[in-house]
């Protein structure tokens, strides 16, 4: 079975912090919002305030008369937050009059701030987030602003923390005794609905069973002390962070500076050691939708299933959606075939499905929301289509077969509205249908050219390139152009769009790189599942293709099949972008990988970060973040491949 996949989501959601500081809003419930002024130091009434938005404040209700300019005292300050109250910190507004003298107007301006989770009440400014706010005082036209930084700070014991341990962990540590954090990666950016995050970390010396989880920075100096529970057939432990915690931690996060280390000890706090320092990181951003995967034990493909993970309802764990049993018999009679290939509608609600393998490629178009097949062509010994990508409104979808592309109505009638850029001299594979509608990408190779073999299933494409032609959302198309063109002894595959139409995240492998070790597609760079696999980005109008490096490592991982999730959001000031691969790094202590293709693929999400309308600036990419719950049995995971990302997760048939 060669399963391989392609499709997207439309539409942006912004997530705010409101979502994450729900269990802090409480607190704040007395807070009215107002709209805001604000400016750098003292304004006077001859230059006046600048308007804009805000967090909760309070009205002095007119004019103070006479009154020619303000300050806010203290001018700059901070405040320390602790876990589970919020932050305060009393202002004052001082007043110029026109007779030279000065008085305090506390009580008879308007204060706001600029974070839309303080509140301001009589210069009393309340936060329940870490960062930095900007408070303004202001009377009609004159406003004067101060600066607050506000830093989550304490130590809060986990749940089991044995007696004493934080005192065991105050000594000076040995760097003979120094443990190292193996998860989460250097660099990583959490999304906000991730759950709760475990820190795996291998021991500097055997008898550590104690932690203290240090995070410092900006807007945080926080420390969790709790027992380091042991992890099974490694040399390490692991310490939890809450997930209650992530609404501070991702305001922690806009801070230039965050940095986390472990400190590892004894219970009696002898064998001390600290780790080195990772940059890891919480976005406001969170995933989003429906994640439709291809899953299988790794021993036979009749164990293949396609599961559902609802990241809108993340903390429940992925639920079966389709299995062999479900599968139509094959034109020879064969019950129960393997099936793969499976592509998404944008809006969740039909699926494509390929039986038997590339071979073969029986077809059903499937209903997500009853499990039901609407259309079926399995009789034909010859096939009828591999894979697939559907329309922006799921009316119509394009399926790849044999070399060739023919676009289709996506109903119970399968009716063929024409074969797709016939004057093209390559054969033709994996579409990808922009959720914009605006662009249909796909691959082109030349079977029996640049290394590649004869067959002309499509999931082998050695030599290959990607072309991307303009498309009108209902069936109308360019002639294509090479997006990324051919390259010696490299392939360039499984193109797929942002939500926006901005940006093709791709695959390219070597031909040098380790030789696969399956059953099919061993050669190291005919696309199908290849070691030496690494993800790549590149605006849609064309350019230079930018490697994820930190997305990627440094190894032979067989980062593969990667695709955007259905929207993005904002982080720190450019454009956010999360994007679903397989690949077999190591997850930490947990699960260990291969760059020979030797274990288990698991499911991975990266963050990438882009300015729209500019040009790349460096690697865009973080590290990337385990998916959780992929495994029902960590001691015996399943090979997890192919994320298709839709909008909405249908509730799975019952």
């Amino acid at each position: 079975m060669r399963p391989r996949v392609f499709s997207a989501r439309a539409g942006s959601r912004k997530v705010h912090r409101g979502a994450l500081l729900l269990a802090f809003a409480a607190a704040m419930a007395a807070s009215g919002g107002a709209c805001s002024c604000s400016s750098d130091g003292e304004t006077d009434a001859s230059t006046g305030g600048a308007q804009g938005g805000g967090g909760g404040g309070s009205s002095s209700g007119g004019a103070v008369e006479g009154l020619v300019s303000l300050r806010v005292e203290p001018g700059t300050t901070s405040v320390d937050l602790a876990v589970g109250e919020p932050a305060a910190v009393q202002l004052e507004a001082i007043g110029r009059f026109e007779d030279g003298s000065e008085r305090d107007v506390t009580d008879r301006v308007t204060w706001t701030a600029d974070d839309l989770f303080a509140h301001v009440d009589a210069g009393r400014l309340t936060t329940p987030s870490p960062g930095r706010v900007r408070v303004t005082a202001a009377d009609g036209p004159v406003s004067a602003s101060a600066e607050v930084t506000v830093k989550l700070a304490g130590e809060v014991a986990l749940p089991g923390a044995p007696s004493g341990a934080s005192a065991a962990l105050d000594g000076a540590p040995e760097a003979a005794n120094a443990p190292a954090i193996a998860y989460p990666l250097d660099g990583a950016l959490f999304p906000s609905n991730i759950g709760t995050v475990e820190l795996q970390v291998s021991r500097g010396s055997a008898g550590q069973s104690v932690g203290r989880i240090e995070i410092t920075g900006d807007f945080i100096d926080f420390r969790l002390v709790g027992a380091c529970d042991p992890i099974p057939d490694a040399d390490g432990c692991a310490m939890a962070l809450p997930a209650d915690l992530v609404p501070l931690l991702v305001g922690a996060s806009e801070g230039e500076a965050m940095e986390t280390r472990v400190r590892l000890a004894a219970e009696d706090g002898s064998e001390l050691g600290e780790s080195a320092a990772i940059d890891v990181r919480w976005a406001s951003a969170s995933l989003s939708g429906g994640l439709y995967y291809w899953r299988t034990n790794g021993t036979s493909l009749q164990s293949a299933a396609i599961y559902r993970y609802d990241l809108d309802d993340a903390a429940s764990p992925p639920e079966l959606f389709w299995d062999n049993e479900q599968s139509p018999p094959l034109a020879n009679g064969q019950e129960m075939p393997c099936m793969g290939c499976h592509a998404l509608a944008l809006a969740g609600d039909k699926m494509a499905l390929t039986f038997g393998g590339s071979g073969p490629s029986s077809f059903a178009l499937v209903d997500v929301a009853t499990a039901d097949i609407i259309a079926l062509r399995n009789t034909d010994p010859g096939g009828f289509a591999t894979m697939t990508a559907f329309s922006p409104d799921g009316a119509l979808m394009v399926n790849a077969f044999r070399g060739g592309l023919t676009l289709r109505r996506a109903d119970e009638t399968l009716e063929s509205l024409g074969d797709l850029f016939g004057d093209e001299p390559e054969r033709l594979t994996q579409p990808f249908w922009s959720p914009d509608g605006k662009h249909l990408a796909f691959v082109a190779w030349q079977p029996g050219e640049n290394g590649a073999g004869d067959e002309l299933y499509g999931d082998t494409v050695r030599g290959a390139q990607i072309l991307i032609a303009g498309a009108d959302g209902a069936g109308g198309f360019e002639a294509p152009r090479a997006l990324v063109p051919r390259e010696q002894d490299r392939t360039h595959y499984y193109p797929a769009i942002s939500d926006d139409g901005a940006w093709v995240v791709f695959n390219t492998s070597r031909c040098d790189g380790p030789p696969g070790n399956g059953a099919a597609g061993n050669d190291p760079c005919d696309s199908y599942d290849d070691n030496s696999a690494r993800l790549r980005i590149i605006p849609v109008e064309g350019g230079t293709p930018v490697d994820l490096a930190r997305a990627n490592g440094d190894e032979t991982w067989a980062n593969s099949w990667p695709r955007f999730g259905p929207s993005h959001d904002t982080y720190r000031g450019k454009d956010i972008y999360w994007v679903a691969f397989s690949s077999r790094r190591p997850y930490g202590l947990r699960l260990p990988g291969s760059t020979d293709g030797t274990s288990k693929p698991q499911l991975w999400f990266a963050a990438v970060t882009l300015a729209p309308g500019a040009e790349i600036d460096g690697d865009p990419s973080f590290a990337p973040v385990w998916m959780p719950q992929q495994n029902d049995d960590m001691a015996d995971p399943t090979g997890n491949h192919i994320p298709q990302w839709a909008e909405k997760a249908l509730p799975v048939p019952q």
